[in-house]
């Protein structure tokens, strides 16, 4: 019985410890912390805005200066 609940301790700290390898506060809950280059993939992915929109945000936020060729058809 005493080990059964120092075994379901353990696994409890575990899965709520903010140190654990995941960076995540549960089991198979993807970390929060998306970044602005993240969301604007996600945007880009989703249909939401148009490429030369994409990687005019893209270059805005990565801080470098990227000439951009886009191939019309």
């Amino acid at each position: 019985m005493m080990i059964g609940l120092i075994l379901l301790i353990f696994i409890a700290y575990y899965m709520f410890s903010p140190s654990n390898a995941g960076g995540s506060c549960c089991v198979g809950h993807p970390s929060q912390s998306n970044t602005s280059l993240d969301i604007l993939s996600e945007r880009y992915a989703r249909g939401e805005i148009q490429r030369e929109e994409h990687l005019e945000r893209k270059q805005e936020l990565s801080g470098k200066k990227q000439q951009v060729f886009i191939k019309k058809e």
